[in-house]
């Protein structure tokens, strides 16, 4: 098996670019890049099964991001999603392998940057990153904080877990993230679904709407 001579070309003249993250719909059997210059995607041509194809993409993402010949599975096991101090760079190569739980590391590094952090929230948008990324101080200062919050409070009604909607609403309610109106409707979210207030006493212990 191998990819097609099409995809192989595109593929190393996109990797050729300065790229910042990259992500594989795979239903669509679409690569997606965000690099300098903006956004840009291929279609692929699969030569066999999709899965198996996906799975030569991204081989070919890995050895040429990080010279690892056997791939991201065993690139992958150099890391766990906590407690390990990781520079810059390889932070930023992980997300260059258009797999989700590469991004997911990257979210929990301890020394992820503003600029690293919206290159991995475009790589992999979801609630569980949005909230994790809000949790570090330097992001929820950043530009990006405001994007997050309000993912937040656009996906709290499809949350089925209270934890989860509650680090939610207490994320959301930091400082001058959400307007005097939001803050008050969120609040009337509450009556309806209590473990809400709970994020209100970890925030607003004080100053309760």
């Amino acid at each position: 098996m191998q990819l097609s001579n099409e995809d192989n070309l595109r593929l190393n003249v996109l990797l050729a670019q300065d790229l910042k993250a990259v992500r594989i719909d795979e239903s669509k059997m679409i690569v997606y890049a965000l690099s300098s210059k903006g956004d840009a995607k291929i279609q692929l041509n699969p030569t066999c099964k999709d899965e198996k194809y996906i799975r030569l993409v991204k081989e070919l993402l890995s050895n040429k991001i990080t010279g690892s010949p056997g791939g991201y599975p065993v690139y992958i096991k150099r890391w766990t999603r906590m407690g390990q101090d990781r520079q810059e760079e390889s932070l930023a190569q992980l997300l260059l392998l258009g797999e989700p739980e590469a991004v997911v590391a990257v979210v929990h590094a301890p020394t992820l940057t503003p600029d690293i952090a919206r290159h991995a929230w475009w790589a992999y948008p979801s609630s569980e990153n949005a909230r994790r990324l809000l949790d570090k101080k330097e992001i929820a200062e950043s530009d990006l904080a405001r994007e997050l919050a309000e993912f937040l409070l656009e996906f709290l009604p499809f949350e089925v877990e209270h934890l989860d909607m509650i680090d939610s609403v207490r994320l959301c309610l930091q400082t001058d993230l959400l307007t005097e109106d939001e803050i008050a409707d969120l609040w009337k979210r509450a009556k309806r679904k209590q473990s809400l207030y709970v994020g209100f006493l970890h925030s607003l212990p004080d100053a309760l709407p």
